[in-house]
């Protein structure tokens, strides 16, 4: 009688080959990180031009913990960050090429790392950070609404030094103005740094979801993980400068995790609860909505019901105003970012057309605007058909991205996790070459 093979052992030491495959992740991952640190700590310098909140009177505050190592000198920190960003790039293509290759625990600690070490940076490039502290401090210590008053109406506040856009009303829901409002009896410094933690906190997240995600949906989730979490565009700008957009698409993914585990009413409805902070967050509802034929109406009910809750909320604290900033064409789309496509087409058109680039601006904003209703109405029509509820928002999320008028780059964090879990080839390529296009936005050369 032949006696069974013995099984082999659940853990066994990497060979050679294995060891030696994982080289180039493990090189092309390290030297990711220092340039990480570089990127995060020469700018904790009260003249590098980096700090935008730092401009004045650079207080130790805002710097931070990470003050000791700031490199001054205006001309040059900017250059170099610019350059720093560039080869950040490049480094995380290679990793998410040969992630594969890397243990998972060491993947997921690096992600982790790294947002401990731009939680610890000075807010970098924005100013936005210090706008939420405004609006809180204008309707706490003020008793200012902040969709009717702008911080330059609270010119004597220690804030108003630091803010950024002091004409603009909030654009911000009225589930972020109440959540910040705690923060006005915190000071400046507390308030900062207790933003700077939320953001760093959602964006680890936002990773935990994408590779719970992942492995629901049949993903890889290291690949998924390290695509939304090593991204140079997330530490720097989402979290390095604090900005809302982490806490907003924590809910959408969430809601996506949640989806895909089957409860799809309540999915709809926590997603749809972004739109309380910010109503880009609203696009990706449709999706789920019409993702389910056989539950949509019961998914459309609970959208409906948390839109209803929102504007309730908006209404009884803040007035009609507040319905302004759940309207998803907001006045940001009044402004015009010099690198989102709908300015570089009417600057384009400026060249080789009579007049210059004002006399298109409007027709160019409308042309990507229809463009994007098309593409928005087709991706909707090819989810009811059966396509996947998450490439296909993933692909409606990237259509909005080219053409908005107000292109900044912490809004590839709405892009992102979707990519990552649609585990569409294509659109995870557009996503890191959107993030190329947007390197250059708001640094200072």
């Amino acid at each position: 009688m032949a006696t069974a093979a013995a099984a082999p052992p659940l853990t066994q030491p990497a060979s050679d080959a294995t060891r030696r495959s994982a080289w180039p992740a493990s090189a092309a991952l390290g030297l990711l990180c220092v340039l990480y640190v570089l990127l995060a700590t020469l700018p904790a310098y009260g003249d590098s031009g980096i700090v935008l909140g730092a401009r004045r009177a650079w207080p130790y505050w805002v710097l931070g913990p990470l003050r000791f190592a700031g490199l001054s000198g205006h001309a040059l920190v900017g250059p170099l960050f610019y350059a720093g960003l560039w080869c950040a790039l490049l480094l995380y293509v290679t990793v998410l090429l040969r992630v594969r290759d890397l243990p998972a625990r060491a993947v997921l600690w690096t992600i982790v790392g790294l947002h401990v070490l731009f939680l610890l940076a000075p807010p970098l490039l924005s100013q936005d950070v210090f706008s939420y502290i405004a609006y809180a401090r204008m309707g706490v210590k003020h008793s200012l609404n902040p969709y009717t008053h702008a911080p330059l109406d609270i010119p004597g506040d220690s804030v108003f030094g630091y803010a950024g856009s002091k004409d603009a009303v909030s654009v911000y829901g009225p589930l972020f103005t109440l959540l910040t409002y705690p923060l006005a009896p915190l000071g400046l410094a507390g308030a900062l740094w207790t933003l700077k933690a939320l953001a760093a906190a959602c964006s680890l997240g936002i990773v935990g979801l994408v590779w719970k995600g992942a492995r629901l949906l049949g993903r890889e989730p290291r690949v998924a993980a390290a695509f939304v979490g090593l991204n140079p565009l997330v530490l720097v700008h989402v979290v390095g400068g604090a900005h809302n957009e982490a806490l907003v698409v924590l809910l959408t993914v969430l809601g996506i995790v949640v989806w895909a585990t089957g409860h799809r009413p309540q999915a709809t409805g926590i997603a749809t609860l972004g739109a309380g902070i910010k109503a880009s967050a609203g696009l990706v509802v449709p999706f789920l909505i019409l993702g389910d034929r056989q539950r949509w109406r019961q998914c459309l009910i609970a959208a409906v019901l948390v839109l209803i809750a929102l504007a309730v909320l908006g209404l009884a604290v803040f007035g009609t105003h507040a319905l302004d900033a759940l309207s998803f064409l907001n006045s940001n789309q009044a402004r015009s970012s010099r690198w989102s496509f709908p300015y570089k087409t009417a600057q384009l058109l400026g060249l080789v057309l009579p007049g210059g680039r004002l006399d298109y601006r409007t027709a160019a904003r409308v042309l990507w605007g229809v463009a994007f209703g098309c593409a928005f109405l087709w991706l909707l029509w090819r989810t009811w058909r059966g396509e996947d509820a998450v490439r296909a928002a993933g692909w409606a999320t990237f259509a909005i991205l080219l053409a908005s008028a107000w292109l900044v780059p912490w809004y590839v964090l709405w892009l992102l996790p979707l990519a990552a879990l649609a585990g569409d080839r294509r659109l995870m390529a557009a996503s890191v070459a959107l993030s190329a296009w947007m390197l250059v936005i708001a640094v200072p050369l």
